[in-house]
């Protein structure tokens, strides 16, 4: 646990939680997919994590009460650990425990995990055009726009990017 959070990996009785929070519309119209998913895809993707060597899905727990998802999925069919470079993503649902900093333990934690467990060689993100809250938020981690795709900015973060505003960001979580 750090930054007042905990990563678990998502166990079957988190999936009705996360596909509600994954299906309202302030979550899923950020998204690359804006299809709404049923029960069964929920599962059939469930089920194809556990095969999924290449990949990380975990739960966001604030005080023991989840409070959103965290990914990062590797470029390669390979296992995630070294690759170049990997995607993240993340969202926070509707909790007891939401707050203004959890984006910012949660991103931190992700991040945490990608280079200092995973050893990634840097990770990248899409961020639509008008999202100006995650806009600003990849900004203060020190994520870089390289691209766009389509409505969304591409953006790629570096080790030593991240590292250097880990430590400006770290203070608020004294």
């Amino acid at each position: 646990m750090s930054y007042g959070v905990e990563l678990c990996p998502i166990q079957a009785w988190d999936l009705p939680t996360l596909r509600r929070w994954r299906n309202q519309d302030e979550i899923r119209l950020q998204m690359v997919d804006q299809t709404l998913i049923s029960p069964r895809q929920q599962r059939q993707w469930f089920v194809s994590l556990c095969e999924r060597a290449d990949q990380q899905h975990w739960v966001l727990r604030c005080r023991g009460i989840r409070a959103g998802y965290v990914n990062l999925k590797g470029e390669r069919s390979a296992p995630l650990q070294n690759q170049m470079v990997a995607d993240a993503g993340l969202y926070l649902g509707n909790s007891a425990v939401r707050h203004p900093m959890l984006a910012i333990a949660a991103a931190l934690s992700q991040l945490d995990q990608g280079f200092d467990r995973f050893n990634l060689g840097c990770i990248r993100t899409l961020v639509r055009e008008d999202n100006r809250s995650a806009l600003r938020l990849n900004e203060q981690l020190g994520y870089r726009q390289y691209g766009t795709e389509g409505g969304f900015l591409a953006l790629e973060l570096q080790p030593a990017d991240y590292y250097a505003a880990r430590e400006r960001l770290r203070r608020f979580f004294r």
